[in-house]
């Protein structure tokens, strides 16, 4: 880029984020107090009841922000916005850290297609370029990592001292007050016991130099993360136009569909005779469950990469009948495989039982099953807006999920198959070691108190107090660390666990 193009961007850039640096207090205010409730709700808190709260608090921004902005508030916001407030309830409602990770991933995602979905009108967008969009929209945030400074600087020089005289007298009160503070503190500790244990334990976890290096990083990564969004969807700087890709010709996509069709068409009709009808003979020392079991994951991959490659048929290959018709057979063949695979997974779980990572798996074929008829659809009808569809059916599948607890849902399936009287202490300790408090329902069905269960799982496996939910739920605090005690990190999933062993 030659220096007048770089000085021409910079002057774009400057005229486009002209109503943030014209309202920088306001932007500056909002992204500090989105820090700091950011910082409150979520300090070593994953998964307490101000998760919820801060989801609420965020959506609130963003709205507030629009606003600001006069930017009006689409009638899918509205929809993606309610989808977030409740991954962030159900976050609060289960004690399961996988989905805890899963849940602020999902919620990240929601936050940059609001934004995407405010700023920028997207109704012609493909898949392919919402997620270059995405990449995009993140690139330039942090590219935006100067600008905070820089409007910073911009507010001053315009508004002269007056501006920061208000600023400096507050930080002059704040350095008066904290002698005056510390002074009365100790008066008051040694007044009063309970207060003097509080203040103990606010130095140890929160005025450690540790904790307040970690919080004040927390403070900074929020404040600046929302004012560099802001900024970054400002710029505009994602092309808003799909450029049209259909460059290849129809000959070779339709002599490449009509081999893999082929192929595929003779793989279902084998699993419709053998697996499903069960019909035909198996070779030799196989039975119905081990061939069932058998390439379960390659026929989920195989489902997933038809997808991807029926969708890239469709961006880059120029329309013709015949690509539609052996693209129609492939998505049927699809079909097939993903009941195959769902059949298996079920005969599997008939033989053994439910894990966390299975139920998981069948949520994502039953997904995949209703993503496919949207794909099926734009085969025959390209103006139909998949990528809404999509984003409508993944966020309803996945709050469905984030509700439904797997962890639940595998430890009562795995009880179900225990009795009190023939529970093995190796059984004991996999339901402490490999499932989260949100088994303690199941675990409670067997009739056994909490410090036999904690007795017989640790006898079975020496780890199991490091790393059972058994330990977590107990009263004592040298064991609770990993389920903390108190009003901001109260969960119901744990609190519900504690009640049920009397805790």
């Amino acid at each position: 880029m030659t220096p007048q193009a770089n000085e021409e961007a910079k002057q774009n850039a400057a005229l486009r984020l002209l109503p943030i640096t014209r309202n920088f207090p306001f932007f500056a205010g909002i992204s500090l107090l989105f820090g700091l409730v950011y910082t409150f709700c979520l300090y070593e808190n994953p998964c307490g009841i101000t998760y919820p709260l801060f989801t609420l608090f965020a959506g609130g921004c963003g709205v507030h922000i629009c606003r600001r902005l006069a930017i009006p508030i689409k009638k899918g916001s509205w929809f993606l916005l309610t989808a977030a407030l409740l991954i962030g309830i159900s976050t609060w409602h289960t004690a399961d850290y996988r989905l805890h990770l899963m849940n602020s991933f999902a919620l990240l995602l929601l936050g940059i297609v609001f934004a995407l979905h405010q700023f920028y009108e997207e109704d012609s967008w493909n898949i392919g370029k919402y997620c270059n969009a995405i990449l995009l929209y993140l690139l330039q945030a942090a590219a935006a990592l100067p600008f905070p400074f820089e409007h910073a600087a911009g507010y001053k020089k315009e508004s002269g001292a007056k501006g920061f005289r208000l600023l400096l007298l507050l930080l002059t009160g704040l350095t008066a007050a904290i002698p005056v503070s510390a002074m009365l503190i100790g008066l008051l500790c040694q007044a009063d016991v309970v207060f003097a244990s509080v203040v103990r334990w606010l130095a140890v976890h929160l005025f450690s130099p540790a904790s307040l290096i970690k919080i004040t990083l927390q403070f900074l990564f929020g404040s600046f993360s929302l004012y560099c969004l802001i900024c970054s969807g400002c710029l505009q700087g994602i092309s808003k136009t799909v450029p049209n890709r259909q460059r290849i010709h129809p000959a070779i996509a339709v002599t490449c569909m009509a081999s893999i069709s082929l192929v595929y068409v003779l793989f279902c009709l084998i699993q419709v005779f053998y697996l499903f009808l069960g019909k035909g003979t198996l070779p030799e020392g196989y039975t119905y469950a081990s061939y069932a079991r058998q390439g379960f994951f390659q026929l989920l991959w195989v489902a997933f990469f038809n997808l991807i490659m029926v969708l890239c048929c469709l961006k880059y290959v120029r329309p013709h009948i015949w690509l539609r018709f052996f693209l129609t057979v492939i998505c049927g063949c699809t079909y097939v495989m993903i009941a195959s695979a769902a059949y298996r997974m079920v005969l599997y779980v008939q033989q053994y039982h439910l894990t966390w990572l299975r139920i998981l798996v069948l949520w994502f074929l039953a997904m995949l099953f209703v993503l496919m008829a949207g794909v099926s659809l734009i085969v025959w009808k390209p103006d139909f807006r998949l990528f809404p569809y999509c984003l409508l059916i993944v966020t309803v599948f996945y709050t469905g999920l984030a509700w439904a607890r797997p962890d639940t849902i595998a430890a009562w399936d795995y009880v179900s198959r225990l009795t009190p009287e023939t529970v093995t202490d190796l059984e004991l300790a996999w339901l402490s070691t490999d499932f989260s408090a949100d088994a303690a329902p199941a675990a409670a069905s067997l009739g056994l108190s909490l410090e036999e269960l904690k007795t017989r799982s640790q006898s079975a496996n020496d780890y199991a107090r490091l790393f059972g939910w058994f330990w977590y739920i107990s009263s004592s605090e040298e064991d609770c660390r990993q389920y903390p005690n108190g009003l901001r990190a109260y969960n119901f999933s744990i609190d519900q666990a504690r009640k049920l062993f009397h805790q």
